[in-house]
């Protein structure tokens, strides 16, 4: 919104003014309500919490957050959301997640909801904790950590973090402020557990560093902002980080990307794609570099304002010119990984579109439950029907969002489908409250999104969870497929455009000429073929974890792969498995900032198999050795 001044006539009149201007802003602000259904636990109606910054809301919230992931004395068993009404919830003791799954906590709105502790808190390490424990070791089965939109207020508690955030697999931290006079903003290493996860869209303001990331195997940054931190905005080691979008202001140090210790095979590993470093008030006798690397760095479109330099480096670099230096296009800590010497030393450089946001509804009579038409989970019975009939019924009447609600408990507990079902317009959303979980109980059984769909359909919070995945595709001409926080099988039949955040999914691209953008992918598995198949099409990954053996990226028939930010975990037990990491045949690949690491096993012998004009080539683990980290793999083509 674009507001035109006038002079006003007095102090009083621009007063008014202003108000008016902060009214009119606060009410623009997206609001995130629920229907009235028991899988939305309600903060205040169900759990007392008052939100009116004086009562202690502690045990309130700690109750819902519990009843949410399925404990406690609300729907036990079953995962619901948690829903925090606008207000300001006072707290003195840190809110912890205690179960494996879950919670889904969301706030009414990112401004309207503050947690907010109390000033000289004793004994309070983090005003939020999404790990029972304070520090390892533990097990890696934490999932399904989703929070947004809320502020947490760590106030006058200078040795206390924000969020102590941690999940595996499937986590997403989006829509989140983070304030305070604390310790770390959001720490991402006080368990020192694998990853990875997503934190997206996020402010944070204040602390001695903005977030730290090591020791969790993978994580991704996107549309991050940091101010006034006293020591760094994001501080990285023992970890491959994927970030976009960074912006740091007046911290004295943007970025560190090092060792944790002398273990110098597991040194930070960093990719970044679009950085705005400003320095206002740092006196110039004390400005230093906005980076610091002594590890593997890929960077690219960054720029600082204030400080001496954009990079300080000890690696042995290219692509930083000394004639400005304030600016980087593009950035390499070491050389550049080929097959082919006729290949490029610059990553593909596809073009980026941000995920498109899918307006929420804020009317609960547009919203329709699928259970509700008679889909029944675990009771044994296909749902096929009952869930096709829903959401046929939902889109005769008008219905925009559809929803299954939570599901939880020891097996059977999912929903099951035997065949391809489309999503009618109007329908735009389709959404687990709590977790939804879906099985396929024949090939190619899931969703679709085909010419008769929503401009925009948004599927999230669905997940087979150890049991067969369903597929979610889109097979249009031009509709557009959001997948998010998802265990499934993500596919592309047409033209439409894919987008994809925080899934532990495998993908297909069937179709040339389909685009796809991946921010935090997780495929898992063993595989000859590949757990991420391009054939012909386009696609951009920010942030990707591995795990298992076999083919990860088969790239074919001319399509086009880009991977900023990769970790390769696991191996095999076989240490002559011929089976490579990454096939490019006669096709374009590129990664930028990979790591590749396998404890009790064997890491992969043949890194890439590249075939261009009929010639094909292997890097293999004679030339590479066992754990690799590279600044930047680029294919022929």
């Amino acid at each position: 919104m674009r507001t035109r001044f006038s002079q006003p006539t007095s102090s009083l009149a621009f007063i008014a003014l202003c108000l008016a201007i902060l009214r009119t802003s606060l009410a623009e602000e997206t609001t995130f309500r629920f229907p009235p259904d028991k899988s939305v636990l309600d903060a205040k109606r169900d759990f007392g919490a008052k939100g009116d910054g004086v009562t202690d809301d502690t045990d309130a919230l700690q109750k819902g957050l519990d009843a949410s992931a399925g404990q406690g004395e609300i729907r036990s068993s079953k995962s619901s959301v948690l829903w925090i009404p606008n207000g300001t919830y006072r707290i003195t003791r840190s809110l912890i997640f205690k179960q494996a799954l879950g919670p889904w906590l969301y706030g009414e709105s990112r401004d309207g909801v503050v947690i907010k502790l109390d000033d000289n808190a004793k004994g309070v390490s983090s005003v939020l904790r999404t790990h029972p424990n304070e520090k390892g070791p533990t097990s890696a089965d934490w999932f399904m950590r989703n929070l947004r939109h809320f502020t947490i207020d760590v106030g006058n508690n200078p040795d206390t973090d924000g969020i102590r955030y941690h999940a595996t697999n499937s986590g997403t931290l989006a829509d989140v402020r983070v304030l305070g006079n604390g310790k770390i903003g959001i720490n991402s290493s006080f368990i020192d557990q694998s990853g990875p996860s997503l934190i997206r869209d996020v402010e944070i303001d204040g602390f001695e560093t903005g977030i730290l990331s090591q020791w969790i195997w993978g994580q991704t940054l996107s549309n991050i902002t940091i101010r006034n931190c006293r020591k760094v905005g994001v501080s990285v080691s023992a970890n491959v980080v994927a970030i976009e979008n960074l912006s740091v202001i007046d911290t004295p140090l943007a970025l560190e990307n090092t060792f944790p210790n002398d273990w110098h095979h597991w040194g930070g590993v960093v990719a970044l794609t679009g950085g705005q470093f400003t320095l206002t008030k740092t006196p110039k006798d004390q400005v230093g570099p906005a980076i610091v690397n002594t590890s593997i760095l890929y960077a690219r479109d960054v720029n600082a304002e204030g400080y001496s330099a954009v990079i300080q480096s000890e690696t042995p670099f290219t692509g930083f010119d000394p004639a400005n230096p304030l600016h980087l296009t593009t950035f390499r800590s070491h050389g550049v990984k080929k097959l082919f010497d006729e290949a490029g030393d610059e990553s593909l450089e596809l073009p980026i579109k941000p995920t498109p946001t899918v307006p929420w509804e804020a009317d609960p009579s547009r919203w329709y439950c699928l259970d509700d038409a008679g889909a029944i989970p675990g009771d044994g019975i296909d749902d096929t029907d009952a869930i096709e009939a829903g959401l046929k019924q939902a889109a005769a009447v008008g219905k925009t969002h559809v929803y299954l609600r939570g599901v939880g408990g020891p097996d059977p507990n999912g929903f099951t489908i035997t065949r391809r079902i489309s999503v009618p317009a109007p329908i735009r959303r389709f959404i687990g409250l709590g977790w939804a979980r879906i099985l396929s109980e024949a090939p190619e059984s899931g969703f679709v999104v085909d010419d008769r769909s929503a401009d925009i359909v948004h599927f999230q919070n669905i997940d087979a969870f150890g049991g067969p995945p369903i597929q979610i595709c889109n097979c249009s001409q031009q509709k557009t497929m959001v997948v998010e926080s998802c265990g499934v099988t993500v596919v592309g039949e047409g033209l439409g455009d894919i987008f994809i955040s925080d899934c532990p999914a495998n993908l297909e691209l069937r179709k040339p000429g389909q685009n796809c953008w991946a921010r935090q992918l997780n495929p898992e598995g063993t595989s000859d073929v590949g757990l991420v198949q391009n054939d012909g099409a386009n696609l951009w990954c920010l942030g990707v974890k591995h795990e298992g053996r076999g083919v990860r990226f088969a790239t074919r028939n001319g399509g086009k792969t880009e991977i900023l930010g990769l970790f390769n975990y696991g191996g095999s037990p076989e240490e002559m498995d011929m089976r490579p990491s990454f096939v490019v045949d006669e096709a374009a690949f590129s990664v930028a900032a990979l790591r590749e690491i396998a404890f009790d096993s064997h890491t992969a012998y043949n890194k890439v198999r590249e075939t261009y004009q009929g010639q094909g080539k292997t890097l293999d683990k004679q030339n590479e050795g066992g754990w690799i980290g590279w600044t930047l793999y680029r294919s022929r083509r």
